[in-house]
């Protein structure tokens, strides 16, 4: 006598088929899944985790950023948030009244292990003149700006070299921009000396970053 089994495997094929599609969508900790896997809380990833599709950003959309920690852990940067943390800040720094147009020495008190300040511009409001010094007058003078670490924060130096205020009577003022990154996003490579030999040319002898 022969038999047949497909009859009673059509029922638990059919309920396969229906499975798949009531539990195509997977949620823990939310009974209302809004992609295949939504995860309501936090998770724990043992492996890499690869990202296949993701959608475009438009323009009039804001943005944020995935930031992993230091223990692994995984945080939202939302850059959109004007007195949240952001990648970079820029500030504008209106030093008035210095000595004529010299800033030796502006501590800005940023700490030099969290942040890294670069000079983006700078602007003296002031007509100069240059000084007497021999040689001086025959010379013209280029305004120096630049940002450097002391006892453990940034601080901003600005000058006109061999000149100073026509008036010095008037009240100058420096006005310097500047872009402030944090050492989480960015990599010092430290000092690279460079022996030139006397020549006016030269070339690395290996890339810094390749």
């Amino acid at each position: 006598m022969k038999s047949y089994k497909a009859p009673a495997a059509i029922p638990i094929i059919c309920l396969l088929l229906m499975s798949s599609a009531l539990f195509s969508q997977v949620g823990i900790n939310t009974q209302n899944p809004r992609t295949m896997l939504e995860v309501a809380g936090d998770m724990n990833i043992s492996s890499a985790l690869e990202i296949l599709d993701y959608s475009t950003l438009e323009e009039v959309e804001s943005s944020t950023f995935l930031i992993q920690e230091a223990d692994n852990s995984i945080k939202s940067l939302d850059v959109s948030n004007p007195t949240g943390v952001a990648l970079a800040y820029i500030q504008e720094y209106i030093i008035e009244e210095p000595n004529l147009d010299w800033v030796k020495e502006f501590n800005t008190q940023i700490d030099a292990t969290d942040y890294v300040v670069i000079v983006t511009s700078a602007s003296f409001n002031q007509e100069l003149d240059l000084t007497n010094n021999p040689g001086a007058a025959d010379n013209a003078s280029l305004p120096f700006a630049s940002a450097f670490v002391k006892n453990g924060t940034w601080r901003l130096v600005a000058d006109y070299p061999q000149a100073a205020n026509i008036d010095e009577t008037t009240i100058g003022v420096w006005t310097i921009s500047t872009l402030i990154f944090s050492n989480d996003v960015s990599k010092q490579y430290g000092t690279v000396d460079i022996p030139m030999g006397g020549a006016a040319t030269g070339a690395a002898s290996s890339p810094i970053i390749n």
